[in-house]
């Protein structure tokens, strides 16, 4: 019996996405996507990221709150199976908007640094300009494993976008 639901839906779902799925969730709970370099190196996967405090951007690992939010971003593949609607494969949408959840606050960190340092041109000269020269933005610290995560996000996206608009018509 077990195995006939499986089946259906997996039929449902597709293959493709249920491997983009695993793919998700293998690189959110156990591949480092941001490496810092320095003294003391320290590497963040997406469920470290989404436990930042959001004020602080401090790590809180010990609250569980991004490992929660990762599989609930994952157990959005069945929402189409249950929720016969055809507006539910963008559901499939889910992992994208927490990934854009978890790197925000690296983004907003990288644009208060690009005004301060624009602050001090403007006071300084050029100096400030040559400084920020090496500086390649947010994602100067990203492994490779996070541009593999956006392209699987950003597919996972557009494939419920199309499943929802071919419903549709």
């Amino acid at each position: 019996m077990r195995n006939k639901l499986a089946k259906a839906a997996l039929e449902n779902i597709g293959i493709d996405v249920a491997i983009a799925y695993a793919v998700f969730l293998m690189l959110a709970l156990f591949v480092s996507l941001v490496a810092t370099g320095g003294l003391i190196a320290e590497s963040m996967t997406l469920a470290d990221l989404l436990s930042v405090n959001r004020d602080f951007i401090e790590p809180e690992f010990a609250s569980g709150k991004g490992l929660l939010l990762v599989l609930i971003a994952t157990a959005t593949i069945a929402v189409p199976w249950f929720w016969k609607h055809r507006l539910a494969p963008l559901a499939f949408a889910s992992p994208l908007l927490f990934t854009l959840y978890a790197f925000w606050p690296l983004y907003k960190q990288h644009r208060a640094q690009q005004q301060a340092m624009a602050a001090m041109g403007d006071l300084m000269g050029q100096l400030p300009e040559q400084m920020d020269s090496g500086a390649n933005g947010p994602f100067d610290s990203l492994e490779v494993a996070a541009y593999l995560l956006f392209a699987t996000v950003i597919y996972l996206a557009v494939k419920g976008v199309m499943r929802s608009l071919a419903r549709s018509s």
